[in-house]
């Protein structure tokens, strides 16, 4: 931009406002620019680099007004057209942007192509795919930018093989390695769970943008969205430390992406915090497309029920549009359950029955290529692993069975919420047999799975069959190298079962497993002290009390919050508060006997909870209450028995 002979501006200032505009100072020469506006409004020149500095500064909404005011100026300026729409896309005005393009496109002789692919780009952002095909049809697809938008659609719709093809012949149009096209290359590998691949190419991009420095403003931005994929990938693939030191490496102007990913990876770390922020995406527009599904799963996994329908309800137009079918009709019976628990069951059944043809049909598949990299290793006298079963072979590393075999752990991931779900229905009603049955019902390729064995072992544990709830519970056990990665809750009841069988040998030993496996993990300073020692203490506390053996449970109890600081969590004071309730009742009921001493001890141990739990909110409250108001009420309680 350069000013004309008008007189608009004395040398000094000039040289002082490109001097600003040299060192990225743009709100200083919007300051000075904007101090000569009122003097020359229609100066093209002033305008220009007005709306210049203002884009520069990102505020791409003003800069769109001062671009508009241009083409109205200088309509045979193809350029500010160009720079109008750009802005409008930059803030978020999709509509508008997709309006002045395609107005400006028409009468545009050498840049419609590039006012074509902006108006593809605002089209996009609307979700107005159908029409993205019909706005590049103008352009030839031997253009690299048209293959890229192409490229784009096909992934926004899906077809991420399609996708990762347009994007690389993009690439070979262009005769050169691009680092976007290859960031792309590995979102579409991260999308077709080719996790491997992706994080290779990832590691290439983050490489070549740390040494290219040409434009270190894109080159930070794109550097933040190839972190952000490293971090889902190593998420994704368990490496949740590795996760948690790429989000680390972030500390300021968080964009919405990486608000997310930092909510997600760190989300164990406090569930409040993590949910509050995808709380605050999800009511800020635009957010990215995982939000609304991640905060559903996130109500659902903590027992806030209720929220998760009041959130889906209210955005069933946008759950309709960015949920997968099956998550979709997983949380409209979540919905259904909560008032008409009986339809619920009835909807899951029908879910379950078309995800169940679908798995076995899977599992069919992976005989059937079992059977046929056997006879290829007999034929070519190159001798085969025996196994197990078909899956055992593909967990040998065969790459002929990986495609059937992440076929059928898609399927099976999408099966179990909806299974689990319709025995819980059961499981609230009390009827465990029921629920029993429906489990056992898909055993044949269920038994495998994580979430299958700790819902059957918790079905046994209630129906006081501990032998059997032993044996699902230590195969879930095994199948984790960390034992800390095994439910709490699991390792409680599995404790709690052998002692009622009479294995307190094994229980010990299994405590104190879990006490060295917490002591490693502190020692390396990763996450709480004693949570999983906290709440299997809590449930053999809970156990005695249940045998009217108050004096020792509450002592455990109370013992097991120690250092309380570490301890105190929504998880563990479930386990906390149930007990003493019950306590609380059998003292009402004059059921048992109790000395000063002991209250007294009770109303200290809730006022520790009262000073520690202020920030720790109740999941499943019907009202927002936190540890320290319940703590508080609790404390009230037993004040009374001391009177």
């Amino acid at each position: 931009y350069t000013f004309r002979k008008a007189g608009n501006m004395t040398n000094s200032m000039t040289a002082q406002v490109y001097g600003c505009i040299r060192d990225a100072d743009y709100t200083k020469a919007l300051e000075l620019l904007e101090a000569k506006l009122g003097e020359f409004p229609r100066s093209r020149s002033l305008l220009s680099l007005i709306a210049y500095c203002a884009y520069h500064n990102q505020e791409y909404a003003r800069a769109s007004e001062f671009y508009e005011t241009l083409t109205e100026l200088c309509p045979k300026s193809e350029e500010y057209h160009v720079y109008n729409v750009q802005s409008l896309l930059r803030s978020g005005s999709f509509l508008d942007a997709s309006r002045a393009a395609a107005s400006a496109a028409m009468t545009s002789t050498s840049h419609s192509y590039r006012l074509r692919l902006l108006q593809a780009h605002a089209e996009m952002d609307q979700g107005m795919l159908a029409a993205i095909t019909t706005t590049l049809s103008h352009r030839s697809e031997d253009d690299h930018e048209t293959m890229v938008a192409l490229a784009t659609l096909d992934f926004r719709e899906g077809r991420y093989a399609k996708a990762m093809e347009k994007y690389k012949t993009a690439g070979q149009m262009l005769g050169c390695d691009q680092p976007m096209l290859t960031y792309y290359i590995a979102l579409c590998h991260y999308r077709l769970s080719e996790f491997d691949a992706s994080l290779e190419l990832i590691d290439e991009v983050i490489d070549d943008l740390k040494e290219n420095d040409t434009d270190q403003h894109n080159c930070e931005s794109f550097l933040v969205e190839a972190l952000n994929l490293k971090a889902a990938i190593l998420y994704t693939t368990n490496h949740t430390d590795a996760a948690k030191g790429i989000m680390a490496q972030f500390k300021e102007n968080l964009d919405t992406v990486t608000i997310h990913n930092d909510a997600i990876v760190n989300i164990e770390k406090d569930p409040s915090v993590g949910i509050q922020k995808i709380e605050f995406l999800l009511s800020n527009h635009p957010f990215p497309q995982e939000t609304l599904g991640n905060l559903l799963t996130l109500y659902n996994r903590h027992g806030q029920d209720h929220l998760a329908a009041e959130v889906f309800e209210t955005n069933k137009h946008l759950a309709q549009e960015l949920l997968p079918p099956d998550l979709y009709a997983y949380f409209d019976a979540v919905v259904t359950s909560l008032s008409r628990p009986d339809d619920a069951i009835v909807l899951l059944e029908t879910q379950t029955a078309r995800h169940a043809t679908n798995v076995r049909g899977a599992m069919k598949g992976i005989s059937e290529a079992t059977i046929a990299v056997s006879i290829r290793s007999a034929t070519t006298n190159k001798p085969i692993a025996s196994a197990r079963s078909s899956i055992d072979v593909a967990r040998k590393g065969n790459r002929d069975l990986e495609p059937p075999m992440e076929k059928n752990d898609d399927l099976l991931n999408c099966f179990m919420p909806a299974l689990c779900l319709q025995a819980k229905l059961y499981w609230d009603k009390r009827e465990y047999s029921r629920a029993e049955q429906v489990l056992q019902d898909h055993a044949d390729f269920c038994r495998g799975h994580d979430a299958w064995l700790n819902n059957m072992g918790h079905v046994m544990f209630s129906q006081q069959k501990f032998e059997a709830s032993i044996e699902h519970y230590e195969h879930l056990m095994e199948r984790h190298v960390d034992l800390l990665n095994v439910p709490a809750v699991t390792l409680a009841n599995l404790c709690v079962a052998y002692v009622l069988v009479g294995r307190n040998e094994d229980a010990e030993d299994l405590i104190k497993a879990v006490e060295k496996d917490e002591d490693q993990r502190a020692a390396l300073g990763r996450g709480k002290v004693r949570v999983h020692s906290c709440i299997i203490n809590l449930c053999i506390g809970s156990l005695y009390c249940q045998k009217k053996n108050f004096a020792f449970g509450i002592d455990r109890i109370c013992k097991s919050m120690e250092p309380f600081k570490e301890n105190i969590c929504q998880d563990t004071w479930f386990y906390v508060k149930r007990s003493f309730l019950a306590f609380a009742l059998m003292i009402a009921n004059q059921s048992v006997p109790i000395k000063d001493d002991f209250l007294r001890d009770i109303i200290y141990f809730f006022g520790k909870a009262e000073a520690h739990g202020k920030h720790i909110l109740i999941a499943s409250a019907s009202v927002p209450a936190t540890v320290a108001s319940e703590g508080r009420q609790l404390k009230k309680i037993f004040m009374k028995f001391c009177a």
